[in-house]
């Protein structure tokens, strides 16, 4: 799984959404994570425990995958928290801003891209 933080585009629009890993409910913040499949393809938003459950099951002495990756990569809860103390609110006031802010397709991937606040790379092109 790969996992990427999100910055939020707009203040108003949805504010919760449900877990792709535990499939409950949480709010959307400032800063979210979004997983992807090992071939890059979105899976859905995964919540603050989820990410924490899932690096604290990395640090495991026990388990066998220990080294494998790329669990070893994830962000942590205190990068995610990081984050949203650098950027405490979303880029735009309303969806309004956004559309005048969004000019041309160059633009608005240019804004798209700017969300992405931290990600990972695959480690090698699957097969």
């Amino acid at each position: 799984m790969l996992i990427e933080l999100h910055r939020r585009m707009v203040v108003a629009g949805e504010s919760t959404d449900c877990c792709v890993i535990c499939g409950n409910d949480f709010d959307l913040r400032s800063v979210y994570v979004v997983t992807h499949g090992d071939r890059g393809e979105e899976m859905g938003r995964m919540c603050d425990v989820c990410l924490d459950y899932l690096n604290r099951r990395k640090l495991d002495s026990e388990d066998p995958t220990l080294d494998n990756w790329p669990a070893c990569g994830w962000p942590t809860v205190e990068v995610l928290k990081r984050l949203r103390a650098r950027c405490p609110e979303p880029m735009f006031d309303s969806e309004e801003e956004l559309i005048e802010a969004s000019t041309d397709r160059a633009t608005e991937h240019r804004i798209y891209e700017a969300t992405k606040l931290w990600r990972m790379e695959r480690e090698h092109e699957l097969t």
